[in-house]
């Protein structure tokens, strides 16, 4: 009933109406797993469609007419909706492999799904699908905090818990119950510019030089968040010349190109930052397709399987991230708690396999970023 009383109420605020010749949604493309080593997107992937207004009607209908295209619900379990960026990287395969671990456990019915780019239109359409169908939750990692944050107000004014991962949405403007933050934004920041310092600083701690940061999206919040506490620290470098900041979106091949045009046009460069996890491996491929390994020093963001054979052959040093997998499984036993409590205060809370999270000023924060090298990578694998 509290389902059916849901649809009621998104419908009458969408007010939407059949539309003669609407389609509605249209399908989605097979997922497909993209390159470990790359994770550049298969381009054939046709676009997403806009939910048309006979769709969400049909949703509506399909309460009680069976007419609706909704993921069938499992008896009287919770349901959870889970969107990452898009799906089809390593990073969020991986993530989603621990939330479904966590669904297992807790007896929830979870459903893991997204854009096969890093569309925020497309994430907005998932999110109004979701509360039509009545999903309990809603966990989203946003590409865009801004515009999507409407959404996520909306599914929560409907009686949705909503709550954002990976990257937060306008905390104030969504009304979101809280952020799983996988690392603190200083400590992901402090680690950048640390690693770069320990593979190309003087004797006297100093960078020197000219460096690159290679991003995702440009509205990106947690890349941007990184990039700004990174300054005040490279600010302590003054002979540390900071160029252009490359977006090429969660996109392998995109990320190789723009690191390649870098590299050909700054023939005394001294570093990368590349800091997704797609753009890692694209960036470490670009300076070992160029031969200039030895000439500029790579760090950054992204997992070990990725970056496995650019450790070994000496392309990359080291590079930082956190436990991925944990991410996504953190995230479903929050959705949980907040769904069975409907706040979580500020502490320190175990959280099945996950032990010491800290809860504080609406974040939960996984823990601190991890190194990885050519000693211990082989003793992860994700």
């Amino acid at each position: 009933m509290k389902r059916l009383i849901r649809w009621a109420l998104f419908g009458e605020c969408l007010r939407v109406c059949r539309v003669p010749g609407d389609s509605g949604r249209a399908p989605r493309a097979p997922r497909k797993a993209t390159n470990e080593g790359l994770a550049a997107l298969d381009a054939s992937h046709p676009p997403r469609g806009k939910i048309g207004h006979a769709a969400l009607v049909c949703i509506l209908v399909g309460a009680i007419s069976g007419c609706a295209g909704d993921p069938e619900s499992d008896g009287n379990k919770l349901r959870i909706g889970m969107m990452p960026k898009l799906v089809g990287i390593p990073f969020f395969n991986a993530c989603e492999r621990g939330a479904n671990d966590a669904a297992a456990e807790l007896g929830v019915q979870l459903v893991y799904d997204g854009p096969t780019a890093d569309n925020p239109e497309d994430q907005a359409e998932i999110i109004d699908t979701w509360v039509a169908q009545g999903f309990d939750v809603i966990a989203v990692a946003p590409v865009d905090p801004e515009s999507i944050s409407t959404h996520l107000a909306d599914a929560k004014n409907v009686g949705v818990t909503v709550l954002t991962w990976d990257t937060d949405a306008n905390a104030e403007r969504s009304g979101r119950s809280i952020f799983v933050n996988h690392t603190p934004n200083e400590g992901i920041a402090n680690t950048l510019v640390d690693m770069m310092i320990d593979g190309v600083g003087d004797a006297d701690g100093k960078l020197r030089g000219k460096f690159i940061i290679v991003s995702g999206s440009q509205t990106a919040s947690n890349q941007n968040v990184w990039m700004d506490l990174m300054k005040p620290r490279l600010g302590e470098h003054p002979e540390c010349k900071l160029l252009e900041t490359l977006y090429p979106g969660e996109d392998g091949a995109k990320s190789l190109q723009a690191t390649s045009d870098a590299l050909f046009a700054h023939a005394d460069l001294k570093g990368i930052w590349a800091i997704t996890s797609v753009a890692l491996p694209a960036a470490a491929r670009a300076v070992q397709n160029a031969n200039r390994a030895d000439e500029v020093y790579v760090t950054g963001l992204s997992m070990p399987n990725s970056m496995r054979e650019y450790i070994k052959n000496g392309t990359i040093e080291q590079f930082a991230l956190f436990n991925v997998e944990n991410l996504g499984y953190l995230t479903i036993q929050i959705a949980k708690r907040l769904s069975d409590q409907g706040n979580l205060p500020d502490g320190t809370y175990n959280f099945g396999r996950v032990k010491d999270v800290r809860v504080s000023g609406g974040q939960a924060v996984l823990g601190d970023p991890l190194i990885f090298n050519k000693e211990n990578i082989d003793d992860h694998d994700f």
